[in-house]
């Protein structure tokens, strides 16, 4: 079903493309809205106004989805961007975003999670298409929630269909965000980490993409490689060697008791967990991927001794124990 403006007679496929786009074909009686707006300036709509009338309608939205109305959901995310922008408006000591974020984050990522599960890959391609976070000078504050629900079905999608079955938008979006918001929007780039899922993808090469900007990025790469290993943990293993090795990755992550620890000793922590029952990679928020398969992981010994071997190789192991287990390999 399309939808028309009424304005300059454009067709779009969902309503949330209609709400968005710049209407330069308006004519002079509709664009004032005049006396409309006239009255809505001397009254003085504020920021805070404009948040709440944004919440209400998005709890609306939210409800109406809930109830199996799924057509709402892509005006919910508007709703929820324009809310987060009043409330940066309102309060620039970022409290009051905050204070709409957060719950709004779990409550919207999860909608969007149900809805791509039942709809498919393509609901999600269209949100993503609508919020592209390439388009302006700053990424859409709903970022991080579009890429939360982006993780949880990329995953999901690895471990039931496998990696062919990810689409190349899904993982291009994430690395896009990586790198867009590699100077801001520290919940953005955490929501990415699923993006090592994509490992092996025939279409979309993940290691290159993180050899690319693994001396500028080391805080990401390294988490996102940790997820790697739980999709393949022998590409994952042939990537870690190829970055421990790579001298050109020559920055240091500065520790206030102990000396700078270089980034490519760094990358080693990636592999804390892999030997334990009790650490999972935290991200996507909300999403507890190990339950919802019942996922077992082994080491492969041979997998083992390579990252023993790669350790020693480089010389980081002259601060170890000499019984060092991965937990030692820890920051």
């Amino acid at each position: 079903m399309t939808h028309e403006c009424d304005d300059c007679g454009a067709s779009f496929e969902t309503l949330t493309r209609l709400r968005l786009h710049d209407c330069g074909d308006v004519q002079s009686e509709t664009t004032v809205g005049s006396a409309d707006l006239e009255q809505s300036q001397s009254t003085g709509s504020s920021p805070a106004d404009e948040r709440n009338a944004s919440i209400a309608e998005l709890d609306t939205l939210l409800d109406r989805f809930s109830d199996g109305d799924r057509d709402g959901l892509h005006d919910a995310v508007v709703e929820f961007e324009a809310a987060l922008s009043a409330a940066l408006e309102e309060d620039t000591s970022g409290d009051t975003y905050r204070d709409v974020f957060w719950p709004y984050h779990e409550r919207v990522s999860g909608a969007l999670d149900e809805a791509a599960r039942s709809a498919g890959w393509k609901f999600l391609e269209n949100v993503i298409d609508t919020h592209d976070p390439t388009a302006d000078d700053k990424i859409p504050l709903v970022t991080p929630t579009i890429a939360n629900a982006v993780g949880r079905n990329l995953i999901r999608t690895r471990l039931t269909d496998g990696v062919s079955a990810i689409p190349v938008a899904a993982l291009e979006y994430l690395d896009t965000i990586a790198v867009t918001a590699a100077d801001t929007a520290d919940t953005a780039r955490e929501e990415v980490h699923a993006y090592g899922w994509g490992i092996g993808h025939p279409d979309h090469s993940v290691a290159d993409h993180l050899r690319a900007r693994a001396s500028e990025d080391i805080f990401s790469v390294n988490p996102t490689l940790e997820h790697a290993f739980y999709a393949d943990q022998y590409a994952a293993v042939d990537l870690l060697e190829t970055l421990v090795r790579d001298q050109s990755i020559d920055g240091t992550l500065p520790r206030i008791t102990r000396d700078d620890m270089p980034y490519r000793r760094y990358l080693l922590d990636c592999v804390y967990g892999l030997k334990t029952d009790d650490h999972w990679p935290g991200m996507p928020r909300y999403y507890d991927w190990d339950e919802e398969f019942d996922y077992t992981f082994e080491l492969d010994e041979t997998v083992e001794q390579r990252i023993r071997d790669l350790v020693e190789e480089a010389g980081f192991d002259a601060n170890l124990p000499n019984d060092w287990t991965f937990r030692d390999l820890g920051i």
